[in-house]
């Protein structure tokens, strides 16, 4: 702390807003001070007198022993000596310097989540992290497929175009191009341009994504226990996820290292990057120093509300000067806020060559139940009680058509997705009808998808998911109306989408409408417009408090989770020690974590079902939702989930 208040020298108001800036620093990640400020005449004190005193004697020996060093030299030792007992306040309003209040943020958080991480470091040993693994992505090459000698072509103009210096830049590359094998590549080249490099970050909008992004890069690293995978689920390294995953109790406690990403690669959620950067909670901010010397892969970038990019991409860029981060931005469909940055992408005629192998044809439609047959195929509708409907009208010609959402239990989702896979080896024909839960991320390919009318940025990343290696001719995306309720999109983004979608013809002809499909939104959203502004104007005034209520409300948008409840559905022959394990007088987040292979969303608050009788009352005393044990089939169906409370009479 010293070494941040003795570098401001010259007038009092100079002096004055660095002192307040290291004061509100203290304050912050000072619990027992929170806790003591408010009492009367604490400033008076004799307890904060000897507190000071104290500090003083050590700076003092700190001085003696280091100022002479190379690194302490320059500093205002003198200067801070003299004032350090100065009286001080902790009445401060913060005030962003007016040429860059980015800068200001960004500095502010960097000197916050350092005092976090020396604070919280300090009862450990500290390993300095230097990124070494070797990936081997050869084995990520499908050498059968058609598509991988243009899937090489678009890989090595990627790479050879890449602007490596360039605090950030953005990858636009077309869905099943490769992108993963990109990235891998990407980061072998930056270890051997950097020597300081320290950790690799991914970041991916789902859950999925990132699993996927996991088990292919466990194909190729050296060594896969230098890989933390970090999400509201689980913290730990691959090979505890997989030991985590096959039923056995993951029992850690709170790691250090883990929890301040300070580990080689880290596998993470795009949620996770605007926590770090933006939330004030210490658990959340002390994760934002260990962004030093790394680089940063953004996936899906299209994903991120549009009205925070100019504000993010600042802050990026910031943390290029502050910390040396790197990142790099990753989409198939790149919004026109994004324009602005370097792009690197495949030149013209393999990007046509590609899209031309890749051609999917489209065609429009009001739904029909009778259009669907078997296949592999694919039916998504935009909320799950469409998808529960549609499911119940198709599984009266087809019984064993398959069933996803977020009210099926991770569990179940995995036996699910490897059922389909089998299937595809075998070559066996089925129907799988879903949210948007298999939109991005599974490894599946499907020979016919029907799409509910959606933004055109997620069609074409469904359009990921349909004949993925060009072997079948008669692929085809068929998208279809069902009402007219626009949520859970911009009724915006879907208008514009609509008259673009009704009269597509092929797969090609929506990549090219992208562009001024973006354009459109940027320039008639006069929503995003006002939360661009009052995003700036929160951090212009360096207002923590309300800019990461801001992010909390329109970002982090909980409001659909907020309608619904989380319940526990374990086997009945499990159920007697799930409960006394939610007995325990106090539950960590690892017992959470434990927990989330068979949580499932309600698609309502338990309130709104009517409900509430059929959960144990003693587990329901600390609001958890764990259903009677003879209770288990009635809440949860072995199909449908929990959406099986979205169909009448079901």
């Amino acid at each position: 702390m010293a070494n941040y208040l003795v570098i401001s020298t010259g007038s009092d108001d100079a002096y004055n807003k660095r002192t307040n800036k290291i004061v509100t620093l203290i304050y912050g990640h000072h619990s027992k001070l929170q806790r003591s400020v408010g009492e009367k005449d604490f400033m008076k004190s004799e307890k904060f007198k000897d507190t000071q005193q104290r500090m003083i004697t050590n700076l003092e020996r700190f001085c003696h022993l280091y100022s002479e060093r190379s690194q302490f030299s320059p500093l205002s030792w003198n200067n801070c000596l003299a004032r350090f007992s100065d009286p001080i306040s902790f009445e401060i309003e913060l005030k962003a310097n007016s040429n860059d209040p980015v800068n200001d943020f960004l500095e502010m958080s960097v000197a916050f989540s350092s005092l976090l991480q020396a604070d919280r470091g300090s009862f450990s040993d500290w390993n300095k992290t230097n990124y070494n693994l070797e990936l081997d992505t050869s084995k990520l090459i499908n050498t059968g497929s058609k598509l991988s000698s243009i899937r090489d072509v678009i890989q090595r103009q990627l790479l050879s175009g890449l602007e490596y210096d360039n605090p950030v830049v953005v990858i636009n590359a077309p869905t099943g191009s490769g992108k993963t094998k990109v990235f891998l590549d990407l980061i072998n080249e930056y270890r051997s341009k950097y020597k300081n490099l320290e950790r690799i970050f991914y970041f991916s909008p789902l859950l999925a994504l990132t699993e996927d992004f996991e088990e292919k890069l466990a194909k190729t690293v050296s060594d896969v226990n230098e890989v933390l995978i970090y999400n509201h689920l689980f913290s730990g390294s691959i090979e505890e996820k997989k030991t985590f995953e096959s039923g056995q109790v993951f029992d850690s406690q709170w790691i250090f290292e883990n929890e301040s990403f300070n580990r080689p690669f880290i596998i993470t959620t795009t949620q996770r990057l605007l926590i770090t950067i933006f939330s004030n909670n210490q658990a959340d901010k002390l994760k934002l120093a260990s962004f030093r010397n790394s680089l940063l892969i953004v996936d899906e970038v299209q994903t991120i509300p549009k009205y925070i990019l100019k504000s993010l991409v600042h802050i990026l860029k910031s943390m290029y000067q502050f910390l040396s981060t790197r990142t790099i931005l990753v989409s198939a469909t790149i919004p026109h806020e994004l324009q602005s940055i370097p792009s690197m992408q495949p030149s013209n005629e393999t990007r046509k060559s590609y899209l031309d192998l890749t051609k999917k044809r489209v065609s429009f439609q009001y739904w029909s139940d009778k259009d669907v047959s078997k296949g592999k195929t694919l039916v998504m509708a935009n909320t799950r009680r469409k998808a529960a409907n549609i499911f119940k009208t198709i599984q009266k010609r087809f019984p064993d058509t398959l069933y996803l959402s977020s009210g099926v239990r991770k569990k179940d989702k995995i036996r699910i997705l490897s059922q389909i896979h089998q299937n595809e080896q075998s070559n066996i024909q089925f129907i799988l009808v879903s949210t948007q839960a298999v939109e991005a991320g599974v490894d599946l390919s499907f020979s016919h998808i029907f799409r509910e009318i959606a933004p055109l940025d997620s069609i074409i990343q469904v359009m990921g998911r349909l004949n993925r290696e060009a072997e079948d001719n008669n692929a085809k995306l068929i998208l279809y109306e069902y009402g007219n309720e626009y949520k859970p999109y911009s009724k915006l983004e879907l208008t514009l989408s609509e008259e673009i979608l009704k009269r597509a013809n092929d797969s090609t002809e929506l990549y090219s409408s992208l562009p001024r499909y973006y354009e459109s939104i940027s320039e008639r959203n006069n929503l995003y417009k006002q939360f661009s502004r009052e995003l700036d104007d929160h951090i212009a005034k360096l207002n923590f408090d309300l800019i990461w209520e801001f992010i909390n409300n329109h970002v982090l948008d909980k409001s659909l989770e907020n309608e619904r409840d989380t319940v526990l559905i374990p086997e009945v022959e499990e159920w007697e020690g799930i409960k006394q394990r939610l007995m325990k007088t106090r539950l960590t987040k690892t017992d959470y974590r434990a927990f989330s292979n068979i949580s499932a969303s309600l698609p309502k608050k338990v309130y709104d079902l009517g409900i509430q009788d059929y959960f144990d009352a003693d587990v329901f005393e600390k609001n958890i939702l764990l259903p009677k044990k003879e209770r288990l089939n009635q809440v949860y169906d072995g199909i449908l989930g929990t959406d099986k409370w979205l169909i009448p009479a079901y």
